[in-house]
């Protein structure tokens, strides 16, 4: 029987072939004093990136391997239920996020007995048809919710093993991750972190997103509303 890891690290990957070995070498690099599994799963990539997953042959590495694009909800999905961690890290596989943050978002959720620490991209390195539908999702979160988070669709997030594997994660919800942990009790802080400049790959986002952004959210936040209401 395998001995359970401190972390598990969860990253869908799609067309990242750039950026895997940076990824997992500045991960053994700054997680070196904790014992981690990394999950990869590839969300039908067309480019190299599962050759060069498969070529890293490091014990510590999963793959989960979608023979089409099942998109990011269903990749986190899978990742998190194959995952044995005491915490589990999500993260994106095109290096934006950097592994450097994971230790003090770590300590944090363990030293304020949280459910998940999510990260603050204070300096965000994207441009506005990214960063305009998570605004506006932000600031309804906190005009319609007790959830005060500053970057709920931030993907580096820190959780405890129970809450991540009841969060539900389908159709798009994986932006909305930290609420809906969030209308399940969970205690949550967030902190803080690096956000590089895109270097590899291309973000595959548009301007539609920001209407799919704002349906799912007001969608999560009626439904919780309805279930929650007393007769």
């Amino acid at each position: 029987m395998k001995i359970r890891p401190e972390l598990s690290i969860v990253i869908p990957v799609f067309n990242e072939e750039g950026s895997i070995r940076a990824l997992v070498n500045s991960i053994k690099k700054t997680l070196h004093f904790y014992s981690y599994e990394i999950i990869f799963i590839d969300d039908g990539s067309s480019d190299s990136t599962l050759v060069n997953i498969k070529s890293l042959e490091c014990s510590c590495i999963s793959l989960i391997v979608f023979d089409s694009n099942k998109g990011q909800s269903s990749a986190l999905a899978a990742g998190i239920n194959l995952a044995r961690g005491t915490y589990i890290i999500t993260m994106d596989g095109d290096f934006q996020n950097d592994p450097s943050d994971i230790p003090k978002m770590v300590r944090m959720i363990s030293n304020k007995n949280l459910d998940m620490v999510i990260g603050i991209r204070d300096n965000r390195q994207d441009p506005l048809i990214k960063t305009l539908p998570s605004k506006i999702a932000n600031f309804l979160i906190r005009v319609t919710t007790q959830l005060k988070i500053t970057d709920s669709g931030c993907a580096l997030k820190v959780m405890t093993s129970k809450v991540a594997k009841s969060i539900p994660l389908h159709g798009d919800l994986h932006r909305f991750m930290a609420l809906n942990a969030h209308f399940k009790g969970a205690l949550i802080n967030e902190i803080p972190i690096i956000h590089h400049p895109r270097k590899y790959g291309v973000s595959k986002y548009g301007l539609g997103r920001i209407f799919i952004v704002i349906k799912d959210l007001l969608i999560i936040i009626i439904n919780h509303k309805f279930s929650s209401y007393k007769i």
